[in-house]
């Protein structure tokens, strides 16, 4: 087999909040999609931004402090 060829695969979790939903990456563990509301929701691309996400909103914080 060539090696030249092989594609790393990862896999990504759908949380869903009451406010909307949110992509994770599980090997890395980090959010990079957040859909905010239902039917048309807004999405917000976070992943260079550290964040928290709670079932009442999204925290976001300066990298390095959790």
């Amino acid at each position: 087999m060539n090696s030249n060829k092989i594609v790393p695969m990862f896999g990504y979790s759908v949380y869903e909040f009451p406010w909307g939903a949110a992509v994770k990456e599980i090997r890395t563990g980090k959010w990079l999609t957040i859909f905010i509301g239902s039917g048309t929701a807004q999405e917000i691309d976070v992943s260079n931004i550290a964040v928290i996400l709670h079932d009442n909103g999204i925290e976001f914080i300066k990298e390095g402090i959790r």
